[in-house]
């Protein structure tokens, strides 16, 4: 009963990790990255996209695919000065972006957008990418086979038990148990930390 419970959650819970894995693909394709690069007449003008500062007179940048808002101006202190807004549309990851602005008195306005097209690029390293990511992987295999094997150790000398009514032998059981128990307790604490990296990439 305790093995066949014990599997059943093992089960599940591979079926869970599979599940993420496949989320996480699906999520790592949409937030891609594109370069792109925002060019200023002026030296001193203060970059911001999505109400962060990023730099001034030209930067070069990332973005993921979507809409993204720029604020362009020659000084935060200055009352009055010239500004640009606008927004920087990205729709696709495998191509290089270019924004040309000039800050001027009046009528300001975005002078050109052009699209250079690049191979596809390589995307930031993911946790899901990242050696830890495998020795968690690992550290869970093994510890689920630790806590299976112990288990299935525990239930024999209970049985065992059950047969002598020998205290050293209930002892064992117990001892097998917790060592079970043990191994069982860190491999959900894995699982729980995959979970949490999977929730925050």
């Amino acid at each position: 009963m305790h093995i066949q419970r014990f599997i059943a959650t093992k089960i599940a819970l591979v079926i869970l990790f599979f599940l993420l894995l496949l989320l996480n693909n699906k999520i790592s394709a949409q937030e891609c990255k594109a370069k792109v690069e925002i060019i200023s007449n002026k030296d001193n003008a203060m970059i911001y996209i999505d109400s962060v500062y990023v730099g001034k007179g030209n930067v070069k940048v990332e973005l993921t695919k979507g809409n993204h808002i720029l604020r362009m101006s020659e000084s935060s202190l200055k009352w009055g000065q010239p500004e640009i807004r606008d927004t920087l549309k990205i729709v696709d990851c495998s191509k290089r972006y270019l924004f040309n602005y000039e800050l001027k008195p009046e009528n300001v306005s975005s002078i050109s957008q052009i699209n250079f097209e690049l191979g596809s690029l390589k995307k930031n390293e993911s946790f899901f990418s990242s050696i830890t990511f495998k020795i968690l992987i690992g550290s869970a295999v093994v510890l689920g086979g630790v806590a299976a094997y112990y288990k299935i150790q525990a239930d024999k000398k209970y049985d065992d038990y059950l047969q002598s009514k020998n205290q050293s032998t209930l002892d064992e059981v117990n001892r097998l148990d917790l060592y079970s128990g043990i191994s069982f307790g860190l491999l959900q604490i894995n699982f729980g930390y995959l979970i949490y990296k999977f929730l925050t990439e």
